[in-house]
């Protein structure tokens, strides 16, 4: 794909040629490229743009750039605690993987996990997009 058209005048050659090498190497769009330092500028495009392409690839545009919003791209997958449903099954999980329930509870015990998300845990991680959960204490 050609970078003709694309508005690449004002950036600094160090940009350009990284453009220029990535879609070499990748085969990346270059408008796509171009978009991400139009949001993010040309030195988080310098810095961030292959991580950003492979967490984009492995989780989603949309939840990538939504936490870009507020947090450093380098700390997306230390945060990332998985996709679910909700935050009540969030918290079911975390209960489980830490030993708190276990296969022995009666089936007639019944546990609010809503209410345990919304009163305990929401304080402590982020729910971003379709159910990403990211610990907030980073």
């Amino acid at each position: 794909m050609s970078r003709e058209g694309l508005p690449t005048g004002q950036m600094q050659e160090e940009t350009q040629e990284l453009l220029d090498e990535y879609n070499e190497l990748y085969n990346w769009s270059y408008n796509d490229m171009c978009d991400f330092i139009e949001k993010h500028g040309e030195e988080n495009f310098r810095d961030q743009y292959e991580t950003y392409n492979r967490l984009v690839d492995d989780y989603g545009q949309e939840v990538v750039d939504e936490f870009m919003e507020d947090y450093d791209i380098e700390n997306f997958e230390e945060m990332y605690q998985g996709q679910y449903e909700s935050g009540a099954d969030f918290a079911e999980q975390l209960c489980k993987d830490c030993g708190y329930i276990t296969n022995d509870i009666p089936y007639w015990i019944v546990v609010d996990w809503e209410r345990t998300w919304e009163a305990n845990l929401r304080h402590d991680y982020i729910e971003i997009g379709e159910g990403h959960i990211f610990n907030a204490n980073y």
